[in-house]
């Protein structure tokens, strides 16, 4: 009688392993899939329409909703790369995940154990924060920063005035730092570590190194902010990997402690819009939606990647700042207060699921030029619309570079080019010898 007591014992304990581990198993295949009716995802269709027909008010240009691990609806261009802006901050913390686990990365170690300074040079007491505290945005240390918006020299508190860990600031220092002192401990740049040990094992679709773009304000700091695009069906696999916890393919990538620790509001501070207000290890985290245990990575034009646990439910949006779209908090209060409210039930066992069609299947025009071209004579710094802008050689392509991304030049002609991600058209004007001397958009 125990023999079989312990036996049904071991199988009811693993049978609640396994269902765990189902439970938080749920990521994307090679391709998104969706469900094929909405009303078998747990959504109501009339209800989800009347978000959608909100969100055709808005400027957005990507927006999907994933329900365990499947797409809901998918609006917009979900597989064009755009910057994510302060989304990346979030992004940064799962390689401080990976690396803080392996050992290379000690979170208690001071950034003046690890010798970090800045011009002006720092105090004593600046050397006394620890890496934690950079990443809880609890540093005291109030330099100016590269990328910093406008508003920080208006609230950014005396530097020297406040001990480490005592108060949350929204610090691009912090930031910043965290990027240099990855780069100087894992001897790799954080665009490569995103490439192998995040985009590689997720199947990201679209992301590639070059994606990745520093930006210097030398005259403030020596430490670059990191700027970066990526799609958002790309920027949901990374939500669904927090959502299941750090486990992807039955491999975790970091652990499910880091998750806890990363999204508990250590800080809650009251700064920020409605939705926000409290602040994790380089994430948000939302008073308002609390009860779903919501919380995201922002930057600036709207850009948004929210994960409710509760509902095992994503949202990203995406909007297009390269001309300066944007969404504003209540916007995006909205939209989600819709979205939630078009949720009435819980998705049926065995869905009918179809392949997420790719919008755009190529984004570059198939009428290319077909000549070969001699690159050397594009390659120079310009002004494009009054904005300091460069054309380089990299691996083979001819590459558009400014202070906040690099993007490929497909030409149409020897002096007309297709432009990836922002999709405008370059003209360039040649001078006599043939040399590039003026660039403009259509």
């Amino acid at each position: 009688m125990r023999m079989k007591l312990k036996q049904t014992y071991t199988i009811l304990i693993i049978s609640i392993l396994l269902l765990n581990n189902f439970t938080y198993s749920q990521n994307p295949k090679e391709n998104w899939e969706k469900f094929k009716h909405i009303e078998q995802s747990g959504f109501s269709k009339e209800k989800l329409a009347i978000a959608k027909t909100y969100y055709d008010s808005l400027n957005s240009s990507a927006f999907l909703i994933i329900q365990n691990g499947k797409v809901v609806a998918d609006w917009g261009d979900v597989n064009r790369r755009f910057i994510v802006h302060s989304t990346r901050k979030a992004i940064l913390n799962s390689l401080y995940g990976i690396y803080s686990e392996n050992g290379t990365i000690d979170l208690n170690k001071t950034i003046g154990e690890i010798g970090i300074t800045d011009k002006d040079s720092l105090s004593e007491l600046e050397k006394s924060a620890k890496i934690i505290h950079l990443l809880k945005a609890r540093s005291g240390i109030y330099h100016k920063a590269a990328a910093e918006p406008s508003w920080v020299d208006d609230y950014r508190p005396e530097r020297n005035t406040v001990k480490p860990d005592s108060l949350w600031f929204y610090n691009n220092w912090d930031f910043n730092v965290l990027g240099s002192i990855f780069e100087q401990l894992t001897k790799t740049s954080i665009y490569e570590a995103l490439y192998n040990d995040i985009a590689t094992p997720l199947g990201m679709q679209d992301y590639r190194i070059l994606d990745g773009e520093y930006y210097y304000e030398i005259e403030y700091s020596n430490h670059p902010a990191y700027h970066l695009k990526m799609s958002a069906r790309d920027l949901a696999r990374y939500g669904q990997l927090f959502l299941q916890q750090g486990l992807w393919n039955n491999k975790q990538i970091f652990s499910k402690n880091w998750v806890a620790n990363s999204t508990y509001p250590t800080s809650k501070h009251g700064g920020g819009g409605k939705i926000g207000r409290w602040y994790g290890w380089l994430w948000n985290v939302s008073e308002y939606y609390q009860d779903y245990k919501m919380y995201y990575a922002a930057g600036v034009g709207g850009q948004f990647l929210a994960i409710f646990p509760t509902e095992d439910l994503i949202l990203v949006n995406l909007s297009n700042t390269y001309q300066k779209d944007k969404l504003y908090d209540r916007e995006i209060v909205k939209l989600f207060d819709l979205i939630l409210a078009s949720k009435i039930g819980k998705q049926i066992d065995n869905p009918q699921l179809i392949p997420l069609k790719e919008k755009g299947n190529s984004r570059i025009p198939k009428n290319l030029y077909q000549q070969k071209l001699d690159y050397s004579k594009y390659i120079g710094d310009f002004t494009i619309d009054g904005e300091r802008a460069s054309i380089i050689e990299l691996n083979g392509d001819l590459i558009l570079k400014d202070y906040y991304m690099k993007l490929k030049l497909f030409p149409i002609s020897s002096n007309r080019f297709f432009v990836e991600d922002i999709e405008k058209y370059l003209n360039i004007e040649l001078d006599k010898k043939g040399f590039a001397s003026k660039l403009n958009y259509d």
